[in-house]
């Protein structure tokens, strides 16, 4: 009888859990489309930043730097990270049109160990 009662107290819970609505978001959380134009590298520059090559040296901004793999970022844009053997790391991005533009540092940060840090 302990069995049977415990098995209906069980099966009206788990019945009160699934009647609960589950929420739908309204709005998407990325833009499709940047609305502000933004300013692209030199052509010399978007030359390099296509290269498929990665952890190659390469001079970029007249400094030496490495190429991390490409990747796609949350818009949906081409991206890949270059790490400045002087100042640093920076991403750059690829617009639709194929041209290459330097993502703002604030935008661009984010917890190396958390994405696993290997790019």
């Amino acid at each position: 009888m302990k069995k049977l009662s415990s098995f209906f107290l069980l099966s009206i819970l788990v019945q009160g859990c699934t009647s609960i609505d589950q929420p739908i978001a309204s709005r998407a959380l990325v833009e499709h489309e940047f609305v502000t134009d933004v300013p692209l590298v030199s052509s010399a520059q978007q030359a390099i930043l296509s290269q498929s090559s990665v952890t190659k040296s390469v001079q970029l901004n007249g400094q030496s730097a490495i190429l991390g793999k490409p990747f796609f970022s949350a818009s949906g844009k081409t991206c890949r990270k270059v790490k400045f053997l002087v100042d640093g790391q920076r991403v750059y991005c690829q617009t639709d049109n194929g041209g290459w533009y330097p993502v703002s540092p604030v935008l661009a940060s984010y917890n190396e160990a958390a994405a696993g840090g290997n790019q």
